[in-house]
């Protein structure tokens, strides 16, 4: 089969830039042809994969992504793809990767009527709607039931073009970094004595992330309990603003930005907790990480993957419809001061995370591909509806 692969821009340690190399690398080991199309690539092209960069025109980057669209149209129009899957929303597509939460949602929440009027607003929702309303034919593949039903209240997408993907998490590289042995050899070498805990989280775009309200909560810590922790930030963003406010709330000494890293097993082993209290987030393969590899989890119940940390018992769910920044620091506080209880938790992860199915996103998204470009051509009689044809 001939597969084309699209998206805006690509760059080596995004959550969902991982997600499209882990697919598209199952897609050519299953000896499809497979072309990559982007405005900007950034880090290793993928081996047995084409790559496509069409320059995008714009001072904003929903021009840009405008620009594109409209190149893209007239590129795969010659091309005959057997499917285009996109991984950002735009017109066009076969297949879609559900990476982002819904963007109209998120509009509304901010009840500024004024945003509407941005031609910003104007592009944005109109991909969106391009995938999901419901005379499109592109069919979605989610990791999350709660922004599935989220789509489906805006825009009553019909179930038949939902799939669902397990996620795609890599046990093995984790588990190998977990011994005792490891860790204490590992905190050696990065400098962190074994009194001290270590809150680690990983995700770039730091405010959605909510690096800001773990900035917080460590800093509600009583003086003499703030020096037994410290904060490890492992993310692509723009740290001055948050370290500003660490300067202000007087704990700047006691946090680490690490910038992005490719060596997140390795600080999961050396870690005591890991924090996801984000704003926003479709999912989050880092709280499964922190999972997988028997550390508590803290996460903001819209996370797409907190419903994991309540099925384990694996950590803490803050609630935040609305947000409550003092539920948060009491989770974090306790988790400080109670060794025991971090065990407890660890433990009844690292089981979930053995008796889970969180590994198999990019085989099971191969076959999603394959059946859609069968059924696409015709070979697949039994379903010839799957297009709304």
């Amino acid at each position: 089969m001939d597969i084309g692969f699209a998206t805006f821009f690509y760059y080596p340690f995004g959550g969902l830039e991982k997600s499209l190399r882990n697919i598209a690398l199952e897609v050519l080991r299953r000896g499809h042809d497979l072309t990559l199309y982007c405005y900007f690539w950034k880090g290793d092209l993928l081996p047995g994969a084409k790559l496509e960069v069409l320059p995008a025109r714009g001072w904003t980057n929903h021009r840009r992504m405008s620009s594109f669209a409209g190149k893209l149209q007239q590129r795969i129009s010659a091309r005959n793809h057997d499917l285009l899957v996109g991984f950002k929303r735009m017109p066009g597509l076969d297949l879609y990767y559900n990476g982002d939460v819904c963007y109209k949602n998120e509009i509304s929440s901010k009840n500024n009527p004024l945003i509407k009027l941005m031609p910003r607003y104007r592009v944005l929702s109109s991909f969106e709607n391009d995938v999901f309303s419901r005379t499109s034919s592109t069919h979605i593949m989610y990791i999350s039931e709660r922004e599935k039903n989220i789509f489906q209240n805006y825009y009553g997408t019909p179930d038949f073009r939902f799939h669902a993907l397990p996620p795609g998490i890599d046990k093995n590289s984790i588990r190998n970094a977990c011994s005792n042995l490891k860790r204490g050899r590992l905190r050696k070498r990065l400098g962190v004595s074994d009194d001290i805990l270590v809150a680690l989280m990983v995700g770039s775009d730091f405010y959605r992330k909510g690096v800001d309200r773990s900035i917080r909560a460590l800093a509600a810590l009583p003086a003499e309990e703030q020096q037994k922790v410290e904060l490890w930030i492992a993310g692509q963003g723009v740290p001055e603003p948050f370290i500003k406010l660490a300067r202000k709330l007087d704990v700047e000494k006691r946090i680490r930005f690490l910038g992005a890293r490719d060596d997140v097993p390795e600080l999961l082993a050396i870690s005591d907790f890991l924090l996801h209290p984000a704003v926003s987030e479709t999912a989050g393969n880092a709280i499964l990480e922190g999972l997988v590899a028997g550390i508590p989890v803290i996460v903001s119940q819209s996370a797409g993957f907190s419903y994991h940390v309540a099925e384990a018992g694996g950590g803490m769910v803050i609630p935040d419809t609305p947000w409550c920044q003092s539920h948060f620091d009491l989770a974090f506080r306790r988790l400080v001061n109670d060794s025991k209880l971090r065990g407890q938790l660890g433990q009844r992860g690292w089981r979930y995370a053995d008796t889970t199915d969180l590994y198999h996103r990019p085989q099971v998204a191969a076959d999603i591909i394959e059946r859609m470009a069968k059924e696409k051509s015709g070979e697949n009689t039994l379903s010839g509806d799957v297009f709304g044809r």
